[in-house]
């Protein structure tokens, strides 16, 4: 087993920047999507450019979906003998994916102060508990990692979490039509409640994931892996572009009405589109690997956790801060608004490469920084009056 997993995962120690670079890309779109949303007035919000860029926003949580799949695949399959022997190494990885899941609440807590948590309403819990991209990652990470305990030979697994995303995919138009939180507790009624109760349920999101999961160990698995990528970036950007102008003709799928929500069609569509991309950055890695763009989104993308909480915070604030959302609103135009996202990547930037450098220069600090941070805000939590 262990010169099976040799011979068709990733190189131990290795960083693939494709990826990371990938998922940098689709970390710095997230901050344009969002400060678009916020910011830009509705007037502006019209046309075939504010149209295509719309379009290309809603790629943004697929590629980090899928690069999360990419992830998992890479760091579980150069350790999946230390998982199936509940060696250290897969507590590690629990424990990343407990901070991840405790982040991801923390961003949804409804109030500061314990006392009044007796004192919410039911749509303050459906909120607290709705699912975002964090929560998906986590919940389609330890359903891949039961597949991986279960099924030793990789070939297979591959196909197996092909097979999930195409399930998925199938069904999340009948899912939806289900009242979960008839039959299940809130807290999980959340994982499959359709938009906007949870803004990135299980279905359809989940199906980015293993996507990203299958095509990163075709990748991998392939002898060739430049022809795979150069057959990949053509197929799926004619795939991509078929579908779409295609979409009329696809609208009709049965259960829930909505080509651009819950239809595999379209699923498929920003599935092609991302795995274009994949392949793409694969071929030209040469190219921007030593250029300061390359560096500078592949910093990125290994920082992506910390920039997508902070740019979060800054923009759509929290509990205990307000953000664009209230100080700025949706009254600018274009160019402020481009002046905007240009700030705040510098802004991310900067301010991850620190937090990159604190981790490399001693991560025992860096965790110290964490724990304070989530010290201090549980500690006002309990004291806060009601």
């Amino acid at each position: 087993m262990a010169s099976e997993i040799s011979s068709i995962s990733p190189a131990k120690k290795h960083r693939y920047i494709f990826i990371d670079v990938l998922r940098g890309l689709a970390v710095l779109w997230m901050i344009e999507t969002h400060v678009v949303d916020v910011v830009l007035a509705k007037q502006f919000k019209v046309g075939w450019l504010y149209n295509t860029i719309n379009i290309s926003n809603g790629f943004v949580a697929v590629t980090f979906l899928f690069c999360a799949g990419a992830g998992f695949w890479i760091a579980a399959t150069r350790k999946a003998e230390d998982y199936r022997k509940f060696a250290p190494p897969l507590w590690q990885y629990l424990r990343r994916l407990g901070l991840i899941l405790l982040i991801a609440y923390w961003l949804h807590f409804p109030t500061m102060s314990f006392q009044r948590l007796w004192y919410l309403k039911w749509e303050n819990w459906v909120s607290f508990f709705s699912i975002d991209i964090l929560q998906t990652i986590v919940y389609s990470s330890l359903f891949a990692l039961i597949l991986l305990l279960l099924i030793k030979n990789l070939k297979v697994l591959k196909w197996i979490y092909g097979i999930v995303a195409f399930a998925i995919m199938l069904t999340t138009s009948f899912v939806w039509q289900i009242d979960s939180f008839s039959f299940l507790h809130p807290f999980f009624a959340t994982w499959i409640a359709p938009f906007p109760i949870s803004k990135f349920p299980l279905f359809p999101w989940s199906t980015y994931f293993f996507a990203g999961a299958f095509f990163t160990a075709l990748f991998f698995q392939a002898e060739d892996k430049k022809k795979l990528s150069i057959y990949l970036f053509f197929a799926g950007t004619f795939l991509m572009f078929l579908l779409f102008y295609t979409r009329e003709y696809t609208d009709f799928y049965p259960g829930y009405r909505a080509w651009w929500l819950v239809s595999p069609f379209h699923i498929l569509f920003r599935i092609s589109g991302t795995v274009a991309v994949f392949a793409l950055l694969y071929l030209i890695e040469e190219w921007y690997k030593e250029k300061s763009i390359g560096k500078i989104l592949q910093l990125c993308g290994q920082e992506s956790l910390y920039i997508y909480v902070a740019h979060l915070l800054l923009v759509y604030g929290s509990i205990s801060n307000l953000g664009m959302r209230y100080y700025v609103g949706a009254r600018l135009d274009p160019f402020s608004t481009i002046l905007i996202i240009l700030g705040i990547w510098v802004l991310m930037y900067f301010t991850a490469l620190a937090w990159h450098q604190i981790k490399a220069y001693n991560i025992k600090t860096a965790r110290w920084v964490m724990a304070s941070t989530f010290g201090l805000f549980f500690l006002i939590f309990l004291l806060n009056p009601a």
